[in-house]
């Protein structure tokens, strides 16, 4: 009779532990890539288009969101390259079977230039125009709101950050950062920084935010060569909301950055 009772208690105890623990590990996952385009263009071969290519990727990978910089729309440059005016991001919406939008932070060579976001399936989108203390081009973000699968909503956002002025970043990354805290969704942001690690605008970024490619997940260069480059291209996520699944740079040679895949589970 005492062996039954203690049978019968290991067994509540394993239930009891195994809930939790399941129910840590039924969190819904998603996957996030990000990518400066290089305006459409192959950095190598001037006058050949990538967007080919970068839509292939996209639908290798199958991220559910998609932030991508230095995105042209219906500028004379896409016609240079393409034979005729482009929107960049509803071409690779067209490409892939996502929704686009672009974020125009200035008008560009009879079009605009900005950040896109592609959402597999659903979206709320929106621009936020960042701030320039120190003067330079024009700056915004794209945001969405983005329901998974089973219901959740999340925020994202993508952006390309000044890359003249330390000043200017400094105040573009607070206003993104405190934009994405006050959010009442679990939020991602990210996007081409145009800062090091090392860097006085990496370290004034506070609050929850962690960065995806920080150690101990190995050191891999975003922009340049893959063996002496530099990384400035980021995933940051809310950590308490978020947990750090998979995080890849991509080596693939459509830009003159490498894309960053990373892959985040809710808490």
């Amino acid at each position: 009779m005492k062996f039954q009772f203690k049978i019968i208690v290991s067994l509540l105890f394993l239930i009891l532990v195994a809930q939790p623990l399941a129910a840590q590990k039924s969190g819904e996952t998603i996957k996030i890539l990000s990518y400066n385009i290089y305006h459409g263009e192959n950095p190598v071969n001037a006058g050949e288009g990538n967007i080919e290519q970068i839509a292939a990727l996209i639908r290798e990978f199958q991220p559910d969101l998609v932030a991508l910089q230095e995105v042209d729309s219906m500028t004379i440059r896409t016609a240079r390259v393409y034979g005729s005016k482009v929107d960049l991001v509803q071409k690779l919406a067209e490409l892939t079977g996502y929704l686009g939008y672009f974020a125009k932070a200035m008008d560009y060579a009879e079009g605009g230039y900005g950040e896109g976001i592609l959402a597999k399936g659903n979206g709320l989108f929106e621009t936020q125009n960042l701030p320039l203390p120190a003067g330079g081009e024009p700056r915004a973000a794209a945001w969405v709101t983005y329901t998974l699968p089973k219901g959740k909503e999340i925020a994202f956002a993508g952006t390309h950050l000044c890359h003249q002025f330390e000043e200017n970043r400094i105040a573009q990354v607070a206003a993104v950062s405190q934009r994405a805290e006050n959010q009442k969704l679990p939020t991602v942001w990210v996007g081409d920084l145009n800062f090091r690690p090392e860097s006085n605008a990496y370290k004034s970024i506070k609050g929850p935010w962690k960065d995806a490619g920080a150690l101990p997940t190995p050191y891999a260069p975003t922009y340049g060569s893959l063996e002496n480059g530099a990384r400035i291209d980021y995933v940051w996520f809310d950590s308490s909301k978020f947990t750090l699944l998979d995080y890849k740079v991509l080596n693939v040679p459509h830009s003159d950055h490498y894309p960053v895949l990373v892959t985040l589970q809710l808490k």
